[in-house]
């Protein structure tokens, strides 16, 4: 203290101050690069506060989130008509990749039924040789069989009974000359994926 009431007159001079600014300076930017060291070597460490995670993590995190949960959905088809459906190569290039289709379906316990997250039932010329009404009872006992899975008929045909109780059982439905977009947003309001 006695150092500086002796010196006062240098220390608060031009040359003086600006001095003790250049050590200010000098100081803070020192400790600026070792937190700045720090951060950059636990980039890829989570931290947690009070259980938020900071927003570029978070957004980082549900991004890859929504292309492992889009990757990890199993749509299948079931058309009589499967090889001339492009809908199934369209999803794949979508992202969809574990999109298929098959001709019918002979057995509800199918490998390829219980792996599916969504199913596209033709109303005609499948599930011949398990149901009268075809597709539309096919359809109606996937959804009795697996209520948890999304169930969706779809036709070419613009006409049918439009009052049949099975109807009401799938999740949805749509003309099969609907545009690739539909389906995908089909896809997506029941998956979640947006």
């Amino acid at each position: 203290m006695e150092y500086i009431m002796n010196n006062y007159e240098w220390i608060f001079s031009g040359i003086g101050v600006a001095l003790i600014g250049w050590i200010i300076i000098a100081f803070t930017k020192s400790k600026n690069k070792k937190t700045n060291k720090t951060n950059q070597t636990n980039n890829n460490v989570i931290t947690i506060n009070n259980g938020n995670t900071s927003h570029s993590e978070s957004t980082q995190h549900s991004k890859s989130k929504d292309l492992q949960r889009k990757e990890d959905y199993r749509i299948l088809f079931i058309d009589d008509n499967h090889t001339d459906f492009k809908m199934v190569s369209i999803l794949k290039k979508a992202g969809w990749t574990n999109t298929k289709a098959i001709k019918d379906l002979t057995d509800l316990d199918d490998i390829k039924a219980r792996e599916a997250s969504i199913i596209f039932v033709d109303i005609n010329g499948v599930g011949t040789q398990m149901f009268e009404d075809q597709g539309l009872g096919l359809a109606a006992a996937l959804k009795n069989k697996y209520p948890k899975k999304t169930i969706i008929l779809y036709s070419a045909e613009p006409t049918g009974d439009r009052f049949d109780k099975k109807l009401k059982k799938v999740d949805d439905s749509l003309p099969k000359n609907a545009e690739p977009y539909e389906f995908i947003s089909l896809i997506e309001q029941y998956s979640n994926i947006s």
